[in-house]
């Protein structure tokens, strides 16, 4: 049986997709089926965006990275909206045409981006009705997609190619090692090739209170060795830690790992003051940019958060990151239920104490989601009423109400009223907050 992997537009174009590359390794593992993938999100960037890639090899690339994240905006809207009211998208036939070619027995798709769900729509829609079975996977699935077509696990996939006469191998202590060869380099809007690795099956923390990221599995880590592995595979130099949260012990193992084989890495990590006596160490083996978790600078919301940190700790953390060469990049997120305006502005604050040693922020707004903990129990968090609104293809859109602090429209106002104060204490483009992985090669453009 042949089966084909697709990654649908849209993402912004400049990292191979880690889910392609490490479920093909997983199925040919595991069966006698042959895999074959395509990254139709590149695919359609080079048709959609010749003249940017052609920029790349020539121009500052944060400069060509800013002009794209502007331009690619109006185009993801203008054919979402498209797909929304039944008309053709951009590139719709040559993205299905190119899938034609492959003659597959299965098309899977990979979401994970609700952003991808629009041309996930079409796509999965256009081949069931030229009767080729599809089957969906991923954390961005939505009921929309799920009622065009069935959606699996790894481990449930596996038990489906069963049913369609697949001959499965016996596999122990299976990690997948993923293999990025399948996509072409040039596909991609980056100077180097950065690569995906994850180290651990889901965050070993699990604790903040806001958070739905983190997979509802036991936490595992995976053998150095498949890490090392992967290394080799890829000829990595790159490595960008999609984690959600790594451990010291562990960092240190990484560290000893990518010191070995020269790679300079990226990884997200909470600003504990356990690390303090590590931060060099792991800067001489390549630890080279770290977004940080610190989320507020009010110890009550960090309380609330259940983030395990302080602020005080936090200070301290930048600071010594800062001192050996780290960049550091941060997490704030405002407007935590009961968030109150002088706490807000103690975040503001926070940043500007400490903009030496801050290179780039990262700011959002608390949005509440399925599977947070203040979801769960939004009384316990001062949320008074909770409603949700439907979508035509994405998830619905949860509002609430609060007993006391800021509301959402009330944070952003007064966000958009600091964005440039904010701006103005960063050392890197603001656009690597949206390519966070380009931070890597700052100093090697």
């Amino acid at each position: 049986m042949k089966i084909l992997i697709i990654y649908a537009p849209f993402c912004a174009p400049t990292m191979m997709p880690y889910s392609l590359a490490s479920m093909k390794h997983f199925v040919e593992t595991h069966s006698d089926a042959s895999v074959t993938c395509l990254d139709l999100n590149a695919y359609f960037h080079t048709l959609q965006f010749p003249e940017f890639y052609k920029r790349l090899k020539k121009e500052d690339y944060a400069s060509v990275l800013e002009d794209f994240d502007k331009t690619s905006r109006a185009v993801y809207a203008e054919n979402n909206k498209k797909i929304v009211h039944g008309e053709e998208a951009a590139f719709v036939p040559e993205l299905m045409e190119r899938i034609l070619q492959e003659k597959a027995d299965l098309v899977a798709f990979s979401f994970v981006y609700n952003s991808q769900c629009f041309y996930g729509h079409v796509l999965v829609d256009a081949l069931l009705k030229r009767g080729i079975p599809c089957v969906l996977g991923g954390p961005a699935v939505t009921d929309k997609l799920h009622a065009l077509a069935p959606v699996f696990s790894e481990k449930g996939l596996l038990d489906y190619l069963v049913t369609k006469g697949v001959v499965l191998k016996e596999i122990k202590n299976y990690v997948a090692v993923p293999d990025f060869s399948p996509f072409p380099k040039e596909n991609y809007l980056s100077k180097e090739r950065i690569i995906s690795l994850k180290s651990s099956s889901t965050c070993f923390y699990k604790q903040c209170t806001f958070c739905t990221h983190f997979a509802r599995v036991p936490y595992a880590e995976y053998s150095l060795e498949h890490i090392r592995e992967a290394l080799v595979k890829n000829k990595a130099k790159y490595v960008y830690f999609i984690d959600d949260m790594i451990s010291k012990n562990r960092l240190l193992e990484i560290g000893k790992l990518m010191e070995e084989f020269s790679v300079q890495w990226w990884c997200q990590l909470r600003p504990t003051e356990d690390l303090l006596d590590c931060l060099e160490l792991l800067s001489q083996q390549g630890l080279r940019s770290v977004c940080w978790g610190v989320e507020s600078g009010n110890q009550r919301i960090l309380d609330l958060m259940k983030k395990g940190t302080s602020v005080e700790g936090a200070k301290k953390v930048l600071a010594e990151s800062k001192r050996v060469g780290i960049i550091n990049m941060l997490y704030m997120l405002f407007a935590f239920p009961t968030e109150t305006k002088e706490e807000f502005l103690a975040s503001i604050d926070f940043l500007e104490k400490n903009k030496k040693n801050i290179d780039l922020v990262s700011t959002s707004v608390f949005g509440l989601q399925r599977g947070a903990k203040v979801y769960d129990d939004p009384q316990a968090y001062g949320i008074l009423a909770v409603s949700e609104r439907e979508r035509t293809l994405l998830p619905g859109v949860i509002s609430y109400t609060v007993e006391k602090g800021l509301d959402n429209e009330e944070a952003r106002i007064l966000l958009k009223n600091h964005v440039k104060q904010i701006k103005r204490l960063e050392k890197l483009p603001h656009v690597f907050n949206y390519f966070k992985e380009q931070t890597l090669l700052w100093k090697s453009s």
